[in-house]
């Protein structure tokens, strides 16, 4: 996501295994540019009494969804 700078609130898509992308939302930012965001993942089927996953990751390893 070089061409784009991430903000809380953005909606983003993690690759997940093999063939699988999913969808998140970020939720902090760190540095200008930003250098690592971490993101709240979305899962089919989540219930909201789960808890929800949220990962560290570099602004490259997401997609804009």
């Amino acid at each position: 996501m070089a061409d784009h700078t991430l903000k809380i609130g953005d909606r983003v898509e993690v690759p997940w295994g093999l063939k699988r992308n999913v969808p998140g939302t970020v939720v902090e930012v760190w540095g200008d540019p930003p250098t690592q965001v971490r993101v709240e993942l979305e899962f089919d089927g989540d219930d909201e009494d789960d808890e929800r996953v949220v990962l560290l990751l570099s602004p490259s390893a997401m997609s804009a969804a």
